[in-house]
This record gives C-alpha cells, sequence and structure tokens, in this order.
C-alpha cells in the first residue's frame, strides 16, 4: 500500500506547522474559543503548540461552527472522536481495511431512515475521519477500497454499512515524513513540521497521552 506522499494531501499538520512558524494564529484561537469556551481543548499537540490540531482545517472548523449547512456536524465529530471509535479505527487500518468501514453500521443504524443530504453527510464524515487519522499518524494511501455489504439480506451475519467504498489509511513511515519535509522550503516551517510530526509518530502529544489508545492491550493494564 502507497502513501500519497505529498504535502497537500496533509489537512491539518502542514498548516499548524505553517501558523506556528509565523506565530499566525489568532484566527485558530478564536476558532477554538468559540467552540470550546470556557472548556479544555481537545487534540492539543503540546504546551509548545497549545491549539487543536483539528481547527487548523478551515474546512472542518466551518463545519463544526455550522457554517457549512451541517446541522449534525458536532454530534458526529463527537461520536468518530469517541475513544472507542478511534480504537476500532486504527485497529481495523492496521489490518490493512478502511476505517469509514469499521464506522459504517454505526451511521446505517443512525441514518438509514433519513433520506436527506446523504451524501454530503457521507463527505463530511469521511473527511472528519481523515483529520483524525492524520493526527494519530496516518496519511491517506492511493486507491479506495471496495465495503463488502453483498451477503444477501437473510444472512444474519451480514451488516448493512453505510458505505460502499472508502479510503484507505496506513501509518506514515519515518521516510515518508523526510519525503514531506523536502516539500517544505520554509527553514521554520520546516522545523514546526518536523517537531509535530515526531510528537505525533511517537505517540506522545498531550491528547495522544489522554486517548491513550494503546492502554488496554494486556491483562495487567486491565
Amino acid at each position: 500500500m502507497i502513501n500519497d506522499q505529498k504535502l497537500d494531501k496533509l489537512s491539518v499538520i502542514g498548516r499548524a506547522a505553517e501558523a506556528y512558524a509565523i506565530g499566525d494564529l489568532s484566527e485558530v484561537k478564536q476558532r477554538a474559543e468559540r467552540l470550546y469556551l470556557g472548556k479544555r481543548f481537545p487534540f492539543v499537540i503540546s504546551r509548545e503548540y497549545p491549539y487543536p490540531l483539528h481547527l487548523f482545517s478551515p474546512r472542518l472548523s466551518a463545519m463544526l461552527e455550522g457554517v457549512a449547512s451541517y446541522p449534525d456536524a458536532q454530534e458526529i465529530w463527537e461520536l468518530i472522536t469517541a475513544r472507542e471509535n478511534i480504537i476500532k479505527m486504527i485497529s481495523v487500518t492496521e489490518i490493512k481495511r478502511t476505517a469509514a468501514e469499521i464506522l459504517g453500521p454505526l451511521f446505517q443504524n443512525k441514518y438509514s431512515d433519513n433520506k436527506d443530504r446523504v451524501m454530503p453527510r457521507k463527505q463530511m464524515i469521511g473527511y472528519m475521519i481523515k483529520i483524525v487519522m492524520e493526527c494519530f499518524g496516518f496519511t491517506t494511501s492511493r486507491g479506495r477500497m471496495q465495503i463488502d455489504t453483498t451477503r444477501g439480506p437473510d444472512d444474519s451475519a451480514r451488516r448493512a454499512n453505510y458505505f460502499k467504498s472508502a479510503t484507505r489509511y496506513a501509518k506514515m513511515t519515518i521516510d515518508e515524513r523526510d519525503v514531506l519535509l523536502e516539500q517544505i522550503g520554509n527553514a521554520d516551517v520546516k522545523r514546526h513540521f518536523l517537531a509535530i510530526t515526531d510528537l505525533i509518530l511517537a505517540g506522545r502529544t498531550e491528547y495522544q497521552k489522554i486517548y491513550n489508545i494503546h492502554g488496554l492491550t494486556n491483562w495487567d493494564s486491565l
């Protein structure tokens, strides 16, 4: 599986590195305060990088603030970013399946009777998943994967899926990070990009510590 090794394929890490490099953080700060006034900011990288990583995406920010006319965006984002669902998405990605596939039955149950704005909602869910996977160090792979829902309706093992196909993801490697790094000309942006990706790939961001997605992997931890 070949990852898309182009900087513009990233949704938030590149933008965050650029914003921190030039000190242009007022817009993301305002977004964070509007969405999380009086609450602890989610998806914070570290003390040096104190603003929510996902809000460096103008598109996602617009969805969450209701600008893009998605009335259920906040609810969907909360579902996708629930710890158990992030664990499911990462686990299924590691066995070379699609992250959307594992959440498909959840959204099928939720929206099977709601035929309004089906394609925009699917696109929104797909983009939100992309942001979450990037925040945990995964990048898109070339091509999409078909999701098998072909078993008969009377098959008791059949699970209807909200998606027919979905984007594939794979963990970013150090070599792939270096390929992305070479596409950045500005030295300050490069420095921040390296620092952010190193924290994510090592699992040492503040939000990864909180999610602790590998914290229940053996008997002792239970």
